[in-house]
């Protein structure tokens, strides 16, 4: 992990722990919401999908190119999209030390918390980081939204290790 101080500009603004912590947080929100609507009301975030996630939406490219319903299966949006799969599958490593360092801040301020292997996002948190989205600029807004959807989508794509399989991640 690089030091802070010696982190670009475009770390220290994109890959921050507080903004990566609210990534986090809307798409354990996301996969919780989805959970409610199925057959398991209490499924949290699996901790393998956080990563998968964060490298989903922190990068715009495949950002903008996500799916507008959770409808579109990840299989058909993989088979649509060669290469943000390959794009994504290599960003879980390079996110790897960021997403682990947001887990921690986002625990120490109460916005996540971990059940086992799985991210919760904590409803006390719901007002600060509602807060902070409305003072925030529109790309942050839209990652927060996407993050959300995310969220969602990962929660209806399978199991961990089918979602990681299909995207070629290694576990």
């Amino acid at each position: 992990m690089t030091e802070w101080q010696d982190r670009t500009i475009e770390q220290r603004h994109l890959l921050n722990p507080a903004f990566c912590a609210v990534v986090l947080w809307q798409m354990a929100k996301g996969y919780q919401t989805e959970a409610a609507t199925g057959t398991d009301a209490t499924a949290a975030l699996p901790l393998e999908l956080a990563f998968v996630g964060a490298s989903f939406v922190l990068r715009g490219q495949t950002r903008r190119q996500l799916p507008v319903t959770v409808r579109t299966s990840l299989a058909t949006w993989i088979q649509d999209h060669p290469l943000e799969r390959s794009a994504v599958a290599k960003g879980v490593g390079i996110l790897r030390p960021y997403v682990r360092e947001a887990l921690v801040f986002g625990a120490q301020h109460g916005a996540l918390s971990m059940t086992g292997r799985r991210v919760v996002s904590e409803p006390g948190a719901a007002k600060r980081i509602n807060g902070y989205l409305k003072q925030s600029s529109a790309d942050v807004r839209d990652c927060a939204g996407q993050a959300l959807f995310v969220g969602r989508w990962l929660n209806k794509g399978g199991t961990p290790s089918t979602v990681m399989a299909m995207l070629g991640v290694q576990a």
